[in-house]
């Protein structure tokens, strides 16, 4: 009897054993970057692309995919929130269902949203990088247009344009009223704008796409969103016609045909995140 304990002892201790490894190998897997959304590799992709012949800087850069503005806009709608307490929909991460109250809703948002949304990016100071998920399916197949945008937002962050931007208001609008302060603010705007769609010209062609990569880019964005409108003197971007034409102007003036040897590339590491819905590139000057 002793002997036959011992035996099922060892064997309910192996498969004990065996369980837990499956459990722990499943639950790291998720983090894998095999295993991550196709989205986070097509970022991960052209990040390596641009990072090949680019400074990225030195700074840490988190991408995150989220549902986008649409979903927060539904939410309203649904009376799931008020409309200055929705942003928290926009956020929401497409790639899992929700369950509990109001799941069926939600889920139906997010899935409007990522069929309604279109091209969505933007940049934050701490160097978080968000794109609606929809933004995704606008590219497939236009990886150099893509790289426009990335290389757009990228420069936002390793330019520490935030910061710029606001210490130049606070300067030049430090007595101003109001009303002129705000006009100054997206004054302010536009030029850091672009600034950032001339910078990601430079990076496309560091990389040996076409110089007019980005302005067919452009152009792509234009139509697919159906944004025609004019500067306005509170626009926080440049019209179309003026953002067209200050990329054209820039090409027609820049010169500059950089060979590999003068280039310097960005070399790092990438750590994807499942349970927070990130993809962090980290360069090697980071300590």
């Amino acid at each position: 009897m002793e002997v036959v304990l011992k035996s099922w002892t060892r064997y309910f201790a192996g498969f004990a054993c065996g369980a837990l490894s499956i459990f722990a190998a499943t639950h790291y897997a998720k983090d894998f970057q095999l295993f991550m959304p196709s989205e986070y590799k097509t970022l991960k992709r052209i990040v390596n692309r641009l990072a090949t012949k680019n400074d990225l800087g030195n700074e840490r850069i988190t991408f995150t995919i989220a549902a986008g503005t649409r979903t927060s806009w539904m939410a309203e709608e649904l009376n799931l929130c008020k409309s200055d307490e929705c942003s928290f929909y926009t956020n929401l991460n497409p790639f899992k269902p929700y369950r509990g109250k109001s799941s069926q809703e939600i889920n139906e948002a997010i899935r409007q949203s990522y069929l309604l949304n279109g091209i969505e990016a933007w940049a934050w100071s701490h160097g978080v990088i968000y794109f609606s998920r929809s933004t995704f399916s606008a590219y497939d197949g236009k990886d150099d247009y893509f790289a426009c945008t990335i290389g757009h937002e990228l420069t936002h962050v390793f330019n520490h344009d935030h910061f710029k931007g606001s210490l130049q208001e606070a300067r030049e609008g430090k007595n101003m009223k109001e009303d002129k302060r705000e006009l100054l603010k997206q004054s302010i705007s536009r030029e850091i704008e672009s600034n950032a769609d001339i910078n990601s010209v430079k990076m496309t062609i560091n990389i040996g796409l076409p110089r007019d990569t980005c302005l067919k880019g452009y152009e792509f964005i234009a139509r697919h969103e159906g944004i025609g409108e004019e500067t306005k003197e509170d626009s926080s971007h440049p019209g179309y016609e003026d953002r067209r034409d200050a990329i054209s102007e820039f090409l027609n003036t820049y010169k500059h045909n950089p060979s590999g040897s003068e280039l310097t590339g960005t070399k790092g590491k990438w750590k994807y995140n499942r349970k927070l819905n990130m993809l962090t590139f980290t360069p090697f000057a980071i300590k």
